[in-house]
């Protein structure tokens, strides 16, 4: 093997381990296809909005759990909604699912995408409509998109 050939080799691997990372960032989307409540941008952004919701409940975090082959009993990680409860999403097991602990567009990243999300859709500068559906399509690249290549 050339030297050519074998750095071409560790570039490719180094590529698709960070694609497979990110990959594994996205939840599944026939398990979590993403579900709201019927909030609007007026109610989202009231300053208790989500203090007034209830919590995910035992059955609703089973269920979102077991569409994942995890056991709710032993789970002991971060268990997401895909649409964010600050973006009017529900607590449907469709809108759960377990968030990988990566350091990489992990917990902190989503997080902060929804903190500025939601700042947009107060500030008016996306509709809550748009802020829900780009967030549940991809969540990484919305994240690359109003986050990181917003700095």
């Amino acid at each position: 093997m050339t030297r050519t050939t074998g750095s071409t080799i560790v570039a490719a691997a180094l590529v698709l381990a960070s694609a497979s990372t990110v990959l594994a960032q996205k939840p599944n989307t026939t398990n979590t296809p993403g579900a709201k409540t019927k909030a609007n941008d007026a109610q989202v952004c009231a300053a208790d909005y989500e203090a007034s919701l209830k919590p995910v409940s035992n059955f609703q975090r089973a269920d979102a759990l077991k569409r994942y082959g995890r056991d709710p009993n032993s789970f002991t990680g971060e268990l997401d909604h895909l649409i964010p409860v600050s973006l009017g999403g529900s607590n449907d097991p469709d809108n759960l699912w377990p968030i990988p602990p990566n350091k990489e567009y992990g917990v902190e990243w989503k997080r902060e995408l929804e903190k500025t999300l939601h700042q947009m859709v107060c500030d008016k500068k996306i509709t809550l409509k748009a802020a829900q559906d780009t967030i549940k399509k991809d969540w990484t690249k919305a994240y690359d998109q109003y986050v990181k290549n917003a700095q």
